[in-house]
């Protein structure tokens, strides 16, 4: 006895284009975002990542050192004294503004509203 093959179900639905300003309607699979027009990347809108100025977290410490040096540094943030030592290696200039025990951003917020 033959059974019969299994036909595949056309799941097409109306849908509305995710790119950001197009709103345009159109028949696709579930899964589809983007229009006719939009399914191309060239036709897409490019997202710009916004970059944050390297010295905001950071210390840029010009040198013309030909060695590895250890430097003793203040952390920079308010009410915050402790020394660090910081290895300053040829050609490179940008350094940790903060000592390890507020480099992260949380423990800098802590410090600063369990200070005020």
């Amino acid at each position: 006895m033959q059974l019969p093959r299994y036909k595949k179900k056309k799941r097409l639905k109306h849908k509305v284009c995710q790119e950001p300003g197009c709103g345009k309607e159109f028949i696709g699979h579930p899964i589809a975002k983007y229009c006719e027009f939009h399914r191309n990347i060239a036709n897409r809108t490019r997202k710009i990542k916004q970059y944050e100025a390297v010295d905001v977290k950071n210390f840029v410490f010009k040198h013309g050192f030909t060695e590895v040096t250890e430097l003793e540094l203040t952390c920079q943030l308010e009410n915050c004294q402790n020394k660090y030592k910081v290895k300053i290696f040829p050609k490179q200039y940008i350094y940790p503004k903060f000592c390890p025990l507020h480099r992260n951003e949380y423990k800098r917020d802590a410090f600063q509203a369990e200070t005020a």
